[in-house]
């Protein structure tokens, strides 16, 4: 009895000491009880789980990187474009935005003072609606994270969302920059660096610029050339790499995809063509060669089903070459991800040197740069000689602008895929052929390689390219404002070509 006392004595004095509320569940403690160092690393897993892991995976299907394996059926429907709400190809990756990374930068923006912690939240803010926006258009914004008060907020027009995240980043620079500090919030893709903080919101600002002057705003034309002259960009590769050979902790693509003893994506038959055309040795970072032969075969995009049929009951493509999930020496399992590359970046000012400021020699300068930095992030060898041959500068303006938009092509291919699947909307590079999947089967030499083929199945009525990603079904059902569907070939606001 006596030692009975003496514990529940004991339990008394811990429950007064921690001042412990028997009400709550110290498993989900209160959002007051949650310091912001706590919650911007929950943020920037919450986005790095939407562009490296779920928009990664159909934007490589879009970009033309991946294609469905033969063997295999998870994503016939994207590869087809087989997609509609129903399918909830996007759901997922909407409650990570707005339930996960938009809710809690509310809760950060309550809780921290310091202008850098203040920017660095501002940046993935901006960054999160960014995504939504290039794949929907539309997104709730302007009401939107006001819980019970605005419990189903309306879809803003993409430009206005696109002009509200500009303005708030464009404030949080200033205010930054105006009293910079240091950053008190835990991060893990910058370390706690402002200064790249900074460089990163202006990447961001400048990626934005350019579809706004893309979409008819020329007025942001002279914004571009500030921020290209002003050269206040991040160093590096934006990247989130924590990740280790652990259950739980593996690298988001391939811990999604082939951890679980999957294997459904192999190679579109466009990249593999032109990354074989141009001899370009990064082809081994992202895909392996087909096993029954030795070869590089890509698989026509929409044709998984069709290829037996077209090469007389005999599976021509059967045997082709994967995506490379492992990477050499199995880096894949631990690769980081990637949130902005440089070689992006670089690409960006390139192109602003061409078109903006009329200097060839600055816009080759940054492309070559460009080049550099990607065979540097995926660890190949050999920057300099592609560059010398099948990456040589053009002579005239159109190619060089070309050149850039397909090398970029080929920079993001299993890096940022969601970037790509934007920049070919934007730039409308690569082109799409005028060869169908069928002929491009049967006189694979008339084919330009490297350009786009529209899916042999393709479930768009419309056919083409697909443009937009569908409305969440999960918004549809709980907010009544959701938009009117709209099919997958209706481009999103500034993808006006």
């Amino acid at each position: 009895m006596k030692k009975y006392l003496l514990a529940l004595s004991a339990v008394a004095v811990a429950l007064t000491s921690c001042d412990l509320d028997i009400n709550d569940d110290p498993n989900y403690p209160e959002s007051s009880a949650i310091t912001a160092d706590l919650v911007f690393p929950s943020v920037q897993n919450a986005i790095m789980a939407t562009s490296c892991d779920i928009m990664f995976n159909y934007a490589g299907f879009f970009a033309q990187y991946f294609e469905q394996m033969p063997e295999a059926n998870q994503f016939n429907d994207i590869a087809n474009y087989s997609i509609t709400e129903s399918s909830q190809t996007i759901d997922r990756a909407y409650m990570q935005l707005y339930a996960r990374a938009l809710q809690d930068i509310e809760d950060i923006k309550g809780k921290v003072k310091g202008k850098a912690d203040l920017l660095a939240a501002t940046a993935m803010r901006a960054f999160a609606f960014q995504l939504m926006v290039d794949n929907t258009s539309e997104a709730p914004y302007s009401e939107a994270l006001k819980g019970s008060a605005i419990p189903q907020p309306k879809w803003d027009e993409g430009k206005d969302v696109y002009l509200g995240i500009i303005g708030e980043l464009t404030a949080a620079i200033d205010e930054y920059k105006a009293a910079p500090d240091v950053m008190t919030m835990t991060d893990i893709m910058f370390g706690k660096n402002a200064s790249q903080w900074l460089g990163y919101s202006n990447a961001l600002l400048l990626r934005l610029y350019f579809r706004m002057y893309d979409a008819g705003m020329t007025e942001y034309k002279e914004k571009i050339q500030a921020l290209v002259s002003a050269n206040e960009f991040f160093t590096g590769d934006a990247t989130i790499d924590i990740f280790a050979d652990q259950d739980g902790n593996r690298s988001p693509f391939y811990a999604s995809y082939y951890a679980l003893g999957t294997t459904n994506h192999c190679a579109a038959y466009p990249i593999i063509a032109y990354l074989v055309s141009t001899a370009d040795p990064r082809i081994e970072y992202c895909f392996s060669k087909a096993t029954a032969d030795d070869s590089w075969t890509g698989q026509i995009p929409g044709a998984k089903a069709l290829t037996k049929t077209w090469n007389g009951g005999d599976w021509k493509n059967k045997n082709v070459s994967w995506v490379n999930y492992m990477l050499n020496s199995g880096k894949g399992i631990v690769r980081p991800a990637y949130m902005y590359t440089q070689a992006n970046l670089q690409f960006l000012i390139a192109e602003a040197q061409l078109r903006f400021n009329n200097d060839a020699s600055a816009a080759k300068a940054a492309y070559e740069a460009a080049i550099r930095a990607d065979f540097a992030a995926k660890e190949i060898a050999g920057a300099d000689a592609f560059i010398a041959a099948a990456g040589a500068w053009p002579s005239t303006a159109d190619d060089q602008l070309k050149k850039i938009y397909m090398q970029k092509w080929v920079a993001l291919c299993y890096m940022d895929n969601m970037e790509s699947w934007s920049e070919i909307r934007r730039t409308d590079v690569p082109a799409v052929s005028s060869m169908t999947g069928k002929e491009v089967f049967d006189n694979p030499t008339s084919y330009t390689a490297g350009e786009l083929i529209i899916p042999a199945q393709n479930g768009i009525e419309a056919g083409g390219l697909i443009k937009r990603m569908f409305y969440p079904q999960t918004a549809r059902i709980l907010n009544e404002n959701t938009p009117v569907a709209k099919t997958g070939d209706v481009p999103v606001w500034w993808d006006i070509h």
